[in-house]
């Protein structure tokens, strides 16, 4: 199908900026994370000037775009983006923790009393010292110090005393930042793994990164506040925006009749186990927050182990290889050239790849379904390798969506010098260019 007058505009536009600068995309020293962007360190997260441009220049060119929707949403850098243009929004997402990140930047902005809270809690947390450890968990010695134990026990207790939920939230969400630092757990890696014994000794004072965090927590929502109020998107402390955060699975959720106008949103390259381990990086942070404070219901069996929201999430389960691959043959040639190329070097790793695609299609079945006719869709996509092999998500992506009857608009290659991913794991060496992909329902 032929490309429309919109179409070839926004092309020109996207293009304008890489004449001027070849490397525009690659935001090299103007990427930054500010306001909600720095609320929360999670992985792989996309860079949010890049997505406010993108939805600047499709927004150009189709003005009826009021609501966006982002299915893999993490912790929220299209959200915020959204917020900032004063459009409505919906997020999905398996991981808890990535809800609780988006529950907090949609809101509400109370600054005055959130600094009152702060300061409240500040005095809890240095005057009721926790004498027992206030959480009980598979591993809890392992991964936490005894004095660190105790330490994030006292400003556990210190939030669960606070009686509003919406300033408990922001607590919860500084607090998990600061369970990442203090646990036992490398952070060089977000797979779960045992630092040395010299790494350990070097953990600092919970209650004092806590406090240096909840401050910069402060200082983030009042940058918000700001920007929101600067551009004319901010009503009595709250953004205009309408935003809805669901806890769902991608593949295996039930479709809204609601039709969204644009999707932005950047899906695993390939299943969390050997890709980004978005559950293990998780996994702590969410054993010591009150679960009962996210609004949107979570699924209590997610927590049980620490691999569980990873084998839940896209090609988690490598059941029914054959039938899965017989169900994807007619969708992608790029696909089946893949999987044939992996096979002769180790036939195990084309199931990994079936997986993963299988599900990641049902899930792209989902969302198209969920969008008006010619809404845009922006995917932001990376081609990791398996067995040192090249998988070509991006022509993948492209091929499925073409076979729900969407059209390809255009594409752009874009180096990713800063985004927080591991250089390296066991399976294969991950990707340092990324694509976007931008298609039409």
């Amino acid at each position: 199908m032929p490309l429309t007058v919109h179409d070839k505009t926004i092309i020109n536009k996207i293009k304008a900026y890489s004449l001027a600068d070849d490397s525009y995309w690659s935001f090299k020293g103007r990427s930054s994370r500010q306001h909600c962007h720095a609320l929360i360190q999670y992985p792989a997260m996309m860079v949010p000037q890049m997505q406010g441009e993108l939805i600047d220049a499709i927004c150009s060119e189709d003005n009826d775009i009021k609501t966006v929707f982002d299915p893999f949403v993490g912790s929220g850098t299209t959200l915020g983006e959204a917020m900032m243009r004063g459009l409505d929004f919906v997020g999905h997402d398996i991981n808890p923790l990535a809800i609780l990140a988006c529950e907090v930047k949609s809101g509400p902005l109370y600054i005055k009393k959130l600094q009152e809270k702060v300061a409240n809690l500040l005095f809890t947390i240095e005057t009721s010292k926790a004498d027992v450890v206030a959480v009980n968990f598979t591993g809890i010695d392992k991964w936490f110090l005894p004095n660190v134990q105790i330490e994030l026990s006292t400003i556990y207790l210190a939030i669960k005393a606070e009686p509003s939920k919406w300033a408990r939230k922001i607590f919860w969400l500084a607090l998990s930042n600061t369970v990442r630092s203090t646990c036992n757990s490398r952070s060089s890696t977000y797979k779960l793994h045992i630092k040395s014994e010299e790494q350990i000794e070097k953990i600092g004072s919970p209650e004092e990164i806590f406090k240096r965090n909840v401050l910069k927590s402060v200082e983030n929502i009042k940058a918000q506040k700001q920007l929101l109020g600067d551009n004319g998107h901010l009503v009595r402390s709250k953004g205009v925006s309408k935003v809805s955060i669901k806890n769902v699975d991608a593949k295996a959720r039930t479709r809204s009749k609601t039709k969204y106008d644009l999707l932005i949103s950047s899906p695993p390259y390939g299943d969390n186990a050997t890709t980004v381990t978005y559950g293990q990086f998780s996994y702590l942070p969410l054993q010591w927050i009150d679960m009962n404070d996210i609004n949107e219901s979570t699924q209590p069996q997610l927590l049980s182990q620490q691999n569980t929201i990873d084998s839940s999430s896209l090609g988690g389960s490598l059941k029914e290889s054959a039938e899965k691959h017989e169900a994807l043959k007619d969708k992608s040639p790029s696909l089946n050239q893949c999987i044939e190329t992996i096979h002769l070097v180790n036939p195990d790793n084309t199931k990994k790849l079936i997986s993963f695609v299988y599900d990641l299609s049902l899930a792209l079945e989902n969302a198209v379904d969920e969008l008006r006719d010619n809404a845009y869709m922006i995917w932001t996509l990376g081609n990791r390798r398996i067995s040192n092999i090249e998988v070509p998500l991006d022509k993948i992506m492209r091929e499925v969506l073409e076979s729900f009857g969407c059209k390809f608009v255009y594409q752009l290659e874009r180096d990713i010098p800063a985004k927080r991913m591991p250089s390296r794991n066991k399976v294969a060496t991950t990707m340092g260019k990324e694509t976007v992909l931008i298609m039409r329902r």
